[in-house]
């Protein structure tokens, strides 16, 4: 089974065989989330966007209930300028 989530490695499954903690630098995803927010039609600011992520990670990670952050088993992957292909290639051949 595979499973994506902010709390999934260290609340909703902590004993998980394997667990993975995908991040990227914050224009990255800035970008990604604008990007996806585009191609469905919408018109957004890019600055905008950057700002609505920043607020997010901040609010997540300092939430009293299951704060997002990486479990301590999980394997980091830094996902910034990288292709979907390459992380999974890393994830199944480390």
């Amino acid at each position: 089974m595979v499973l994506e989530g902010r709390d999934i490695g260290t609340v909703v499954f902590p004993d998980a065989e394997i667990k993975f903690y995908l991040d990227a630098d914050t224009e990255e995803r800035g970008r990604r989330r604008f990007n996806e927010l585009v191609e469905k039609g919408m018109k957004v600011d890019f600055n905008d966007t950057l700002e609505e992520v920043r607020t997010r990670d901040h609010r997540d990670m300092n939430r009293d209930v299951s704060p997002l952050k990486k479990a301590e088993d999980a394997f980091f992957i830094d996902s910034t300028g990288r292709t979907v292909e390459e992380i999974v290639e890393e994830m199944v051949h480390g």
